[in-house]
């Protein structure tokens, strides 16, 4: 078997393609953890969403029944929270 010796630039060029070919790969592999992350931060706010809107649900339980408590104690009528009062209104 012969061997010979590559033209200086032919091996320039496959050091250039590995070294494009590390970079890319490397980058990539920044892409793909960044991405996790962003995938697990994603994850974290769903789960922080969903809790936000089952309390929002039991708020809204909590002042339906408030309300029927209300309505047994006053009757019908207007609550202004700033003044604390209750104005009856005839049904």
């Amino acid at each position: 078997m012969a061997t010979k010796k590559l033209d200086k630039e032919h091996v320039e060029s496959i050091q250039e393609m590995r070294k494009q070919y590390v970079e890319h790969t490397s980058v990539l592999g920044n892409i793909s953890i960044e991405q996790y992350a962003l995938e697990q931060r994603i994850k974290m706010l769903e789960a922080e969403k969903q809790n936000k809107l089952q309390q929002i649900e039991q708020l809204k339980q909590q002042e339906s029944e408030l309300i029927v408590k209300l309505r047994e104690r006053y009757g019908e009528g207007e609550i202004n929270i700033e003044q604390g009062t209750f104005t009856e209104i005839d049904v």
